[in-house]
Formats: C-alpha cells, sequence, structure tokens
C-alpha cells in the first residue's frame, strides 16, 4: 500500500515543485496589502502556492485525524475486549486441562481395577470353591 502511495505521491509532487519554479512572479498579496502592520506588500508566487500547500497538507491530516476518531475509539473497545476474552480462554482453558488430568486418572484407576479385579472363570471358581468350603 505504501508503494502505490509513494507512487501517486512522486509524480504529483515532481509537478508541483516543476510548477512553483516555472512560475515565480512577484504578486501583491492581496487581503494583506493596505495593512500597515504587514511588512511584506508583494511576494513571490511560488512562495504563496507552498505557504497554501502546506496549509492545505495540515488541514487534510487534521481533517483525516478527526474523520479517524470513531474508528480508533471502536479499536480501543475492542482491544478491552479482546483482553477479557483472552483472560476468559485462559482461564477456561487451565479448567479443560484440569478435567483432562482428571479424566486421565479416572482411566488409569479403572485400568487398574479391571486388572486387579477377577475374571469371570475366576469368579465362577470362586463361587464353587467358597461353597465348597462352606460345606465342609
Amino acid at each position: 500500500m505504501w508503494i502505490l502511495k509513494l507512487l501517486i505521491a512522486f509524480p504529483l509532487l515532481a509537478f508541483f515543485i516543476v510548477f512553483l519554479v516555472q512560475n515565480n512572479e512577484i504578486v501583491p498579496l492581496w487581503p494583506l496589502t493596505n495593512m500597515e502592520w504587514f511588512p511584506v506588500e508583494r511576494v513571490g508566487t511560488s512562495i504563496v502556492y507552498f505557504v497554501l500547500f502546506c496549509l492545505g497538507y495540515f488541514f487534510g491530516r487534521l481533517s483525516a485525524w478527526s474523520a479517524y476518531a470513531p474508528v480508533r475509539a471502536l479499536l480501543r473497545q475492542q482491544k478491552k475486549e479482546n483482553k477479557a476474552l483472552s483472560k476468559e480462554h485462559a482461564k477456561l482453558n487451565h479448567e479443560h486441562e484440569v478435567l483432562n488430568q482428571q479424566i486421565t486418572s479416572l482411566q488409569e484407576a479403572e485400568k487398574q481395577a479391571k486388572a486387579n479385579a477377577p475374571t469371570f472363570g475366576q469368579r465362577i471358581k470362586g463361587w464353587f470353591s467358597s461353597k465348597q468350603d462352606n460345606d465342609e
């Protein structure tokens, strides 16, 4: 984007400089000709154009800055919301990790219980052996 701005700005600036160099006449400053307090009555055209160009640039930047104010306010609001959501995400991520650890420990406990539990055949043998032990 900045390259596009430069490609547009440099030719315009070059044209403006050539225009100022070519039009360097001495002209009266129309609104200030009869003012006793203003020391200069006549000035070069290039100086007038340059001052007007600088004033236009300054007021254009000021206008752009003021037009961009609602967008800046919206960006600040979204930054605050993003910060709050990031905190909530971190908290939920921590809770998720804790729950995953609990699930893992429960699964391991279940595996150990299954490993220690007698098989179906052992249970049946246990039933018959305990009946035989009780009968004797």
